[in-house]
């Protein structure tokens, strides 16, 4: 049971991480409903989610082991690719509040834009 909610932590951030670069790209967050992302911003979030990538595979070697744990990272890693594509595809709109805190002032520095 453990291995599996450790499993479902970890697709989780893998997500956040795949969904945090799609919506980096002016196309989806226009799928979105939202407006760009000054420049500034979206190199700061593309750096959070390569965080979040590097993090997530260090979990996973730590956790499971070396070869196991490199297998288990590399096989979320194409599935929450592919979930977040599905969910772009299908509902977009469902990661409107991702989007919105992406944008929300109260994370920035007050910088001009």
């Amino acid at each position: 049971m453990a291995v599996l909610l450790f499993s479902l932590a970890l697709g989780g951030l893998l997500f956040l991480a795949f969904a945090l670069l799609a919506l980096t790209q002016f196309q989806h967050r226009r799928a979105t409903g939202q407006q760009d992302l000054p420049a500034h911003r979206r190199v700061v979030v593309r750096k959070i989610a390569g965080v979040l990538l590097v993090m997530a595979l260090a979990m996973a070697v730590w956790q499971q082991g070396g070869g196991f744990g490199f297998l288990l990272w590399v096989g979320l890693v194409s599935l929450a690719a592919c979930m977040v594509t599905l969910v772009l595809s299908w509902q977009p709109r469902t990661l409107v509040p991702l989007a919105r805190l992406m944008q929300a002032r109260v994370f920035w520095k007050k910088q001009s834009e």
